[in-house]
């Protein structure tokens, strides 16, 4: 059930947080949380009932495990809990990757097993992950089952992210929640801008960028530059669009979840846009992975190899591995020009780190190493400089002429500008009343949403 859909807008959403309500104003707080642990898995279930006992399974035994670790400060307990998680992830989102390269090299004919990757499981471990390691440090004190199946769970979160901590929600659930329509006009304000993101910016285009990265026709500049710039804006609006709409719905329901964007094209250094970018995966590998190779004191190594983690976090293929890599370059360049102490002015050291972010963008998207490799060709010249006449240039090899007009191509730009200086949604929202007019541009920018909309497609990081 994806947030875009009529299903879950009209229906699914609306039940949820009413019922929610409902049950708190009756003082019911215990079966108002049962309640949205059940429709979470309703909501999981949706998509393939079949993998619903994983998640629930999961849930039950790293709940028993954190709590067995927190009286004993185990290490093996949480070695154990660490490599069964890792394991898990590992098998059905890598087993393949590793069985085709396994055969490449050894020249063998393993078998694939085409595991299909339970949605959600690379978020949901990452986040049973960081409960395991809080128990060992004494972190977590409280151990309600409820409350931990609820943080879990919750559906705005349980795919995509944000990737919580302990005490990101938790802590909230203790006590009776109060509706606050300030609170809850905010969360509406978050999910249409949200919608507006995802259905009227990045779906539109994908419309354009699809076909480039779908083409078997070496790309020339002009191609080349809309592909990549053109990913840029579509990756940034699509899971910036889902952020804004989780983080909307959790204040719908009274729950703050972190922030998970900070207009991350505004970063002026490549470790800035790791700050703004997807900032709770950046805080999970900070805490969890950086910090525990030694940090700053092994300076590089220890932000190459978290890099490259987080690159291949996102996905079984050499793509991932790569876009993790040049990251990691990216920051070392970054360190040994801080050691430097040379300074440059900010606009040109923010294109400078949009240019740098562009680029890798490229094999993140591209279907291989060699395609990305000649759309980087494309992008420096070396694949031709040809523009069609009335600056319009046209994929053959699709099904359907995809054209790229000059207006076309304005519009990109203007759309450019605006993830360039967009404001933060959750900081406009903060500033947000309930009062008509508000109501009244929210409305109209969540109906629009829907008007404009085409095909529900999915949310791009849900394929991780």
């Amino acid at each position: 059930m994806l947030f875009n859909s009529p299903e879950f807008i009209y229906f699914f959403m609306p039940f949820s947080i009413a019922a929610w309500w409902v049950l708190q104003r009756m003082k019911r707080e215990q079966d108002a949380q049962w309640l949205v642990v059940i429709c979470s898995i309703y909501f999981y279930g949706w998509w393939d009932i079949r993998y619903v006992p994983l998640l629930i399974g999961n849930a039950l035994g790293n709940f028993y495990l954190g709590q067995k670790i927190s009286q004993t400060k185990s290490k093996t307990l949480l070695a154990a809990g660490l490599i069964v998680n890792v394991g898990l992830l590992g098998y059905f989102k890598y087993a393949d990757f590793f069985i085709e390269n396994w055969n490449v090299l050894a020249g063998s004919q393993n078998s694939l097993l085409h595991l299909i990757l339970p949605l959600g499981i690379s978020f949901f471990t990452f986040q049973v992950i960081a409960y395991l390691v809080d128990c060992y440090k004494g972190y977590v004190s409280d151990f309600n089952l409820r409350r931990f199946a609820f943080s879990i769970s919750f559906y705005p979160h349980l795919i995509a992210g944000p990737i919580l901590h302990y005490s990101d929600v938790m802590p909230q659930l203790r006590g009776r929640i109060d509706f606050d329509a300030r609170q809850f006009s905010q969360g509406l304000f978050l999910f249409a801008v949200g919608l507006f993101k995802k259905s009227v910016i990045a779906d539109r285009i994908a419309e354009k960028v699809d076909p480039l990265f779908a083409a078997h026709t070496v790309l020339q500049f002009f191609e080349s530059w809309v592909s990549s710039v053109g990913y840029g804006l579509q990756v940034y609006f699509d899971f910036s669009g889902y952020s804004d709409m989780a983080v909307g719905i959790g204040l719908m329901f009274g729950i703050i979840l972190p922030q998970n964007f900070n207009s991350p094209y505004q970063a002026n250094s490549i470790a800035d846009f790791w700050k703004r970018w997807h900032m709770t995966l950046s805080r999970f590998l900070r805490d969890y992975v950086y910090i525990p190779l030694g940090g700053n004191r092994n300076g590089f190594g220890a932000a190459a190899i978290t890099m490259i983690i987080g690159g291949f976090w996102h996905g079984a293929a050499w793509t991932f591995v790569l876009w993790g890599v040049l990251h990691g370059l990216f920051i070392g360049l970054h360190r040994l020009w801080m050691k430097a102490g040379v300074r440059m002015a900010e606009p040109l050291a923010i294109a400078i780190t949009f240019l740098s972010v562009t680029a890798a963008w490229v094999v993140f998207r591209a279907e291989s190493v060699d395609q990305a490799i000649s759309i980087w060709k494309g992008m420096i010249g070396l694949n031709g400089f040809a523009i069609p006449s009335v600056m319009s240039g046209f994929c053959q090899t699709c099904t359907q002429t995809t054209l790229i007009t000059g207006m076309e191509f304005v519009q990109g730009a203007i759309l450019l500008a605006i993830c360039l200086e967009y404001v933060n949604a959750q900081k406009t929202a903060q500033q947000l009343e309930p009062n008509f007019k508000n109501l009244a541009y929210f409305t109209t920018l969540f109906f629009t949403s829907i008007w404009l909309s085409g095909s529900h497609e999915s949310f791009i990081y849900w394929q991780f």
